[in-house]
């Protein structure tokens, strides 16, 4: 092979080289960034179930059941809500008729701890999106009310 020929092949193989080494660290970044969004996530989620909303936003009463039910939310409180899973040592289990009627809510998170939510409870909160963490044969009839409403059943 002649001197501009050895050249040519060099350099072919050089940029080549770098192709493959250009695409293949691309799909390992691609591959590692994927499982830091999936750690990512995961966290996010975690930190979700440790999160709650105001104790005092919350107007409730005694059930049958000697738990508690939420009546009322109070309208100056986060438009994002964390449904509690106890209110002054008692047990948070259900939502009432319009409790959250008209509030302008974003999102609701409510976990296992809640078995009964009327039907009524979110009236006129257009487009909210609950994130439900119980098994969907505990609370029916979603979505309780509220409009164009998307809901997440995790569980």
């Amino acid at each position: 092979m002649n001197k501009k020929g050895f050249i040519t092949s060099a350099l072919l193989y050089g940029i080549l080289s770098l192709f493959l080494l250009l695409v293949l660290g691309t799909v390992s970044i691609l591959g590692n960034r994927k499982l830091a969004n999936d750690k990512i996530k995961e966290s996010a989620l975690d930190d979700v179930q440790n999160l709650t909303t105001n104790p005092e936003c919350f107007t409730t009463e005694i059930n049958s059941r000697n738990n508690i039910t939420i009546t009322s939310y109070d309208d100056s409180c986060d438009k994002t809500v964390f449904i509690p899973e106890t209110l002054n040592g008692s047990v948070v289990d259900a939502i009432g008729a319009g409790a959250f009627s008209e509030k302008q809510l974003i999102n609701v998170t409510i976990k296992s701890n809640i078995k009964e939510i009327d039907e009524t409870a979110f009236n006129g909160n257009d487009g909210l999106i609950f994130y439900i963490k119980t098994t969907s044969d505990q609370i029916l009839e979603s979505p309780w009310g509220a409009t164009n409403a998307t809901v997440h059943w995790d569980y």
